[in-house]
């Protein structure tokens, strides 16, 4: 697969309210308008309520994930970690997942395969195989 084509997938799990603003960022500053969100609740076992109940207190999260080019995503990575306030405790984990074969829709206009810098030959010989 050409290494214009690699694609990465950036997860990341934070509160809902920083999660929420991480994606509207994304939008503005990478015009990336489509992501997969959803929503977590869980217990953690490292509280203070955890040694007197047996229970750790309830914890609600926001799972977001984008599709960004290879050539991107280091950068997309680190603007999600700070904008999603990641570096403090407890702010949340992200992560990438390489994906290695990805196609692309016969359906995508000229300029959109230009803004990804994919030439419409380079696109129908990758559905082609």
């Amino acid at each position: 697969m050409p290494q214009n084509l690699m694609r990465k997938l950036i997860t990341c799990i934070a509160a809902e309210d920083k999660a929420q603003e991480a994606v509207l960022q994304l939008e503005e500053h990478y015009h990336i308008q489509s992501s997969i969100s959803h929503f977590a609740r869980g217990l953690g076992r490292s509280s203070t309520a955890a040694t007197t109940t047996g229970l750790g207190q309830q914890t609600e999260k926001t799972i977001f994930s984008v599709l960004v080019s290879s050539k991107q995503a280091d950068e997309i990575f680190e603007f999600i970690y700070h904008a999603a306030d990641l570096h403090r405790p407890h702010g949340g984990i992200i992560y990438i997942t390489p994906i290695k074969q990805a196609s692309i829709s016969p359906n995508i206009e000229a300029a959109e395969l230009e803004h990804i810098n994919i030439s419409e030959s380079d696109a129908e010989a990758t559905l082609a195989e």
